[in-house]
C-alpha cells in the first residue's frame, strides 16, 4: 500500500487494484480528509480517465473521513456509472444515509 500524508496531517494509505469482475478497486485505510483528499485525487485520476463502468472503494480500514471524503466520492461517482462504498465504518454510513447517498454510492456491507 502506497501513503499520502500533507505536513501535519492525516495520513492514508491505499491501494490500487482490481476487483473480481476487473473493476478498479481503490482501498483506503487510515484517515481521509481535507489534507490529503486532493492528493488521492490525483493519484485516482488515471484510472477515471479510462472511463471505467464500475469503481469499488473498499473503506472497512478507513478510520475517519470527513465532508471531504464524502464529496471525493460523489465526484467520483458522478464520473463513473456505478461506485461500490464497501463495508464503510458504522459513522461513516450514517452520514452517508442521512445525506440520501447510500443508493448513489452503493453502500455495501
Amino acid at each position: 500500500m502506497a501513503e499520502l500524508s500533507a505536513f501535519g496531517g492525516a495520513s492514508l494509505t491505499y491501494d490500487l487494484g482490481a476487483d473480481s469482475d476487473g473493476s478498479p478497486l481503490l482501498t483506503l485505510a487510515g484517515e481521509l480528509d481535507m489534507t490529503n483528499a486532493d492528493a488521492l485525487e490525483k493519484v485516482v485520476a488515471p484510472v477515471l480517465s479510462r472511463a471505467p463502468s464500475r469503481l469499488v472503494i473498499d473503506v472497512s480500514g478507513l478510520l475517519f473521513g470527513d465532508s471531504s471524503a464524502i464529496a471525493l466520492f460523489v465526484k467520483w461517482a458522478n464520473v463513473v456509472g456505478q461506485v461500490e462504498l464497501r463495508e464503510p465504518p458504522e459513522l461513516l454510513s450514517r452520514v452517508i444515509a442521512r445525506m440520501g447517498l447510500s443508493e448513489r454510492l452503493g453502500v455495501t456491507r
